[in-house]
């Protein structure tokens, strides 16, 4: 059944693509070519920095030799303003409509990619061409606004290093383009430090609360390319995952975090804490308590980001020498942490290229460390529920700590 209704939509494609049923199909259909950021049509367009050299890491294994990982350029991060554009708040990836043209941020990896998900108005895709339904959904229009680009807004990570860089950059922008009301999705009102976080960025900016899943079109609108690059969405067909998973923009990183720093940690302190991120279980359960009893061993402390202000964070990773725990956006606080404090994350065997927390070590010159553990694989690659042997634990940390 699925190779016939591709088939439909590959028909409904390249029909779209003639003068008389494109015009006719119009009002439901665009049949487009993806492309990337900077694309082509932008009324004016300009650049925040340069081409320059990125941040990039690999995944290093405790007890296993260092990797040094290749240098790599970091694309130049623009911005530009379109007439008649299109956006939308999807929880998979951000995207622009604009005549004939799909356009994406700037990816790590070469497509093509898997672009059709449920909800997110993609109803089909091969190689470079799109097939987008514009009225499923709810359908917003606005006079001008700037639109952060991004992924799962309720994810404390994607928030802090996808979305709100993009907002620090717009205080760059010309003048006359610099007060446009900022799009905010819906979905992150429900998080006081996230609203906490917009609080540094957004200025006197009007806000525009765009509904999750909505489709926004714009007389004018304003497009910021990210200070970090991913190869999601994910490759069409099946494959490894690749290890070349993420960069940062290094100044453009630094930059922005000074603003947390400047804000919450204005005074030098003198990493010394011992930090056991602990969480709620209910999504991923695991052996949380046997763990942290043996990590009281060694003299490390709990703490529960998701219950701490925004301030207290910066200033815990601030004062933290030693970070461990389960993979997950607690470990975005290393975006605050000091040179040399070390952190030692435990994840899913499965998962063993994953780079997105371990850049954000290595911006800072700060270490990151993995060690795996066998989930048992029935609540998916990230909600699998798991034991950590104590024993096993032990050892890697005294492996860690010496």
């Amino acid at each position: 059944m699925d190779w016939l209704i591709s088939g439909l939509y590959r028909i409904l494609y390249s029909a779209l693509r003639t003068p008389v049923l494109g015009w006719l199909g119009s009002w439901r259909f665009s049949a487009l070519q993806i492309s990337t950021s900077p694309g082509q049509g932008s009324e004016e367009s300009g650049e925040f920095f340069p081409a320059s050299q990125a941040v990039v890491s690999r995944s290093q294994i405790l007890g296993e030799d260092l990797i040094t990982p290749e240098p790599e350029v970091f694309p130049a991060v623009t911005w530009s303003r379109w007439s008649g554009a299109s956006v939308s708040n999807n929880r998979f990836f951000g995207f622009l409509l604009h005549g004939d043209q799909f356009m994406i941020q700037p990816r790590r990896t070469e497509g093509p990619w898997r672009l059709s998900y449920r909800k997110n108005r993609v109803v089909w895709n091969s190689g470079d061409r799109v097939l987008v339904d514009r009225r499923r959904g709810y359908q917003m229009h606005v006079e001008q606004a700037i639109f952060l680009g991004g992924r799962d807004f309720t994810n404390w990570y994607h928030w802090l290093i996808d979305a709100l860089p993009q907002l620090h950059l717009a205080n760059s922008l010309p003048e006359h383009l610099r007060d446009y009301p900022v799009i905010i999705p819906e979905q992150i009102f429900r998080y006081p430090t996230m609203l906490d976080a917009l609080e540094l960025f957004k200025g006197s900016r009007d806000m525009i609360v765009m509904p999750e899943w909505a489709l926004l079109e714009a007389d004018s609108l304003v497009w910021i390319d990210p200070l970090e690059l991913s190869n999601l969405p994910k490759h069409e067909g099946p494959s490894d995952l690749d290890p070349r998973i993420h960069l940062l923009h290094r100044e453009g990183m630094e930059s922005y975090r000074d603003v947390y720093l400047a804000a919450f940690a204005p005074r030098e302190v003198t990493p010394h804490r011992k930090i056991f991120l602990a969480r709620d279980t209910a999504r991923r359960s695991y052996n949380q308590d046997d763990a942290l009893a043996v990590a009281k061993e060694f003299g490390f402390e709990a703490c529960y980001p998701e219950k701490l202000t925004l301030e207290e964070q910066v200033q815990l990773f601030r004062e933290a020498k030693y970070v461990m725990g389960p993979s997950g956006a607690g470990f975005a606080g290393l975006l605050f942490c000091q040179p040399g404090t070390s952190a030692l994350c435990w994840q899913d065997t499965r998962i063993r290229a994953m780079t997105i927390l371990p850049d954000l070590a290595t911006l800072n010159h700060s270490e990151y460390w993995h060690i795996f553990y066998t989930s048992d694989e029935t609540g998916g690659l990230f909600k699998s529920n798991y034991t950590l042997d104590p024993e096993w634990l032990r050892a890697s940390l005294h492996t860690w700590l010496d």
